[in-house]
């Protein structure tokens, strides 16, 4: 039987992002982490295990990204034992430490992922795996989640795990989507998306920043009440649509604040799962995609979350063509290095994520600090159990001061709030009971 590794091209998506990192100069900027708190008498062998089952079940988890005969490949190495890097850290000095780790570099011609195990005393343990995003998405996280579960507490009940086989990995979905080529109709769509599109549209810069750019991270945290939150679902329902498109017009009109412009745009991650095949398999299958709308004072609020909508409807059904595809087709007629269309980007997970346990432990997933700013500014709204939202505010420290992207964090709240209380509204006279107090900041 052959022991040769298996090759397969990189799909689009993680191809992109292969790139960037390969020209950048400087760390990447896609690495993500996942960590929870374990305390209570914690099998570290059966979790490094279970950690393993995981790797060795999804291909994409011990895959290389490189170059082979000047073509991007990814190569799936065999499976093999996983030794999680091991530490001490008192309680006093982990956030320190969860600093440093994600801002460890990770070299895709090695592996996307390293897990870590971080003994905080004798009864608590902190579990961070640091992964490059070619690997994984969000939706991935959670497939990580329950199989972590569930092959922790195969090993620790001495039980057979009895998960089912992976019916796609993501090798094959990469060479099921080259062969499949690009529409031609959706080529179309996003050629007339971009045309004539704003060069960005950002919060305006405190400074330039340096000249290597660092793209250090920092982060604003807060929280949409549980009214507020009611009312976005409300205003949705009357409007029949989701609750990211009635978020997405406030991030419209927040904005639009900033010098009034006839055009706004900014970013969103669409899926681009569908398949059966796909639901259980890790992997990077997402990607970024424009929402491009006018805006005007006399705008309502209604018709700015219509418009939204339609926005989201058209990225949905056209999400095939890969953003730095469209990137491209935004800088025809400009200079080449001009700034890509989505320097603000947002995102909404409504998502239900399942219940993570594990037996004779209590389990708290954590949230990690920043490490590298993807985006100038990236709002991220995750729903809570109360029906509200938590929100964070990822901006690049080097270009904003923290002041700054608390005072657009607050505008946006407020416009938001006002918003869905007055569809009809014009967003010039939001935009004005806006400015007042708001009860959600």
């Amino acid at each position: 039987m052959s022991t040769q590794p298996l090759t397969y091209p990189m799909s689009r998506a993680q191809e992109a992002l292969w790139l960037d990192d390969l020209l950048w100069d400087g760390p990447s900027r896609y690495l993500e982490s996942w960590a929870c708190r374990f305390t209570g008498q914690l099998d570290t062998g059966a979790l490094e295990w279970a950690v393993g089952q995981i790797i060795s079940r999804h291909e994409v988890l011990r895959t290389r990204l490189t170059e082979s005969g000047e073509q991007p490949v990814q190569i799936v190495t065999a499976p093999g034992p996983v030794r999680m890097k091991q530490l001490s850290c008192p309680q006093a000095s982990l956030q320190a430490q969860l600093s440093r780790i994600v801002t460890e570099p990770i070299d895709l011609d090695v592996a996307p992922i390293r897990p870590w195990l971080i003994r905080v005393s004798p009864d608590e343990f902190v579990l961070v795996v640091q992964l490059h995003h070619a690997a994984i998405d969000n939706w991935s996280l959670n497939i990580f989640q329950r199989e972590l579960m569930h092959f922790y507490t195969a090993r620790v009940l001495g039980r057979s795990p009895s998960l089912e086989p992976l019916r796609m990995q993501a090798g094959g979905y990469a060479v099921a989507q080259r062969a499949a080529g690009l529409d031609p109709v959706d080529l179309a769509y996003w050629r007339e998306r971009m045309r004539h599109a704003p060069r960005s549209c950002t919060i305006p810069p405190d400074r330039s920043g340096p000249e290597e750019q660092a793209h250090r991270a920092g982060r604003h945290v807060f929280t949409l009440s549980p009214e507020l939150g009611q009312a976005v679902r409300a205003a949705g329902r009357a409007l029949r649509t989701t609750p990211f498109t009635v978020i997405a017009g406030a991030m419209a009109a927040t904005l639009w604040q900033y010098g009034r412009p006839d055009e706004v745009i900014f970013g969103t991650p669409v899926s681009l799962r569908g398949a059966a095949a796909d639901e259980d398999m890790i992997g990077y299958l997402t990607d970024l995609h424009p929402i491009r709308l006018a805006v005007s004072q006399d705008t309502s609020f209604r018709t700015l979350v219509t418009a939204a909508k339609a926005e989201v409807l058209g990225a949905i059904a056209h999400r095939a063509v890969p953003y730095a595809e469209i990137v491209r087709m935004s800088r025809q007629g400009t200079e080449m290095d001009a700034p890509p269309p989505c320097d603000v980007t947002m995102a909404v997970d409504d998502m239900r994520w399942e219940p993570f346990s594990l037996p004779g432990v209590t389990a708290q997933t954590v949230s990690m600090p920043p490490g590298y700013a993807k985006f100038a500014v990236h709002l991220s709204l995750t729903a809570r159990k109360d029906r509200g939202y938590t929100g964070w505010w990822t901006y690049d420290a080097e270009v904003f001061d923290a002041t700054t992207v608390a005072q657009a964090a607050s505008q946006f709240t407020a416009l938001l709030t006002h918003g869905v209380a007055a569809l009809d509204e014009p967003l010039g006279r939001i935009s004005e009971s806006a400015a007042g107090p708001s009860s959600d900041r």
